[in-house]
């Protein structure tokens, strides 16, 4: 009888195939799939063999999560700090500066991390590529699924913020009974005098 297929430590060996070059990952995915279907594990081997190979932006970005692991943790914080601020001013419980403070953290951990990217992809470094990453890295950092993508290294794919990133969620403070009864009254006393006028 021959002996069973040593089990690979799943978590482990996914780390290591999102931390290869690029033009290595297809190779690697499928070996350790068909590894995985060795060692009687059918329904992981499908789910590996299922990857997507990274975008060139998404790999710059999960090679930054290995490489600049202090800045993305400082991104993936500011950009919790800045979601928390958002949601705080539009209950009426921080102001403008609070906001604005929370954005230039969220925005100088973003450059950081660019800069440090800039090597990264090699001679694709290009205007257009560093822009994408930067969008890539704004939306990783308002997103609170895409974050941990990012800080664990594991992105497929370029991501992109859209509209106002986490104010979308966020309900403004609810106006109170007497607020919104005086606030009718007003408006049918400022509709009959304007019907009185004409």
């Amino acid at each position: 009888m021959a002996p069973l297929a040593a089990v690979p430590d799943l978590d482990r060996e996914l780390a290591a195939l999102y931390g290869l070059p690029l033009d290595a990952f297809t190779k690697a995915r499928n070996d350790l799939a068909a590894r995985l279907r060795r060692a009687h594990q059918s329904d992981a081997a499908a789910e590996v063999r299922g990857l997507r190979k990274p975008t060139v932006v998404a790999w710059a970005a999960n090679q930054l999560a290995r490489s600049e692991t202090e800045l993305v943790r400082r991104l993936t914080d500011t950009g919790a700090e800045l979601r928390e601020a958002q949601q705080r001013a539009l209950a009426g419980e921080a102001d403008a500066r609070t906001v604005a403070e929370a954005t230039a953290a969220e925005r100088e951990a973003i450059r950081a991390l660019v800069v440090a990217g800039r090597a990264l992809p090699g001679e694709r470094a290009s205007p257009g590529l560093l822009d994408r990453l930067t969008q890539t890295l704004r939306a990783a950092a308002i997103d609170e699924q895409a974050g941990p993508l990012l800080a664990a290294g594991r992105l497929t794919e370029e991501l992109q913020a859209v509209g106002f990133g986490p104010l979308e969620a966020v309900e403004p403070k609810r106006r109170d009974a007497d607020e919104v009864r005086r606030a009718a009254r007003d408006h049918v006393n400022h509709l009959r005098a304007e019907a009185r006028r004409l």
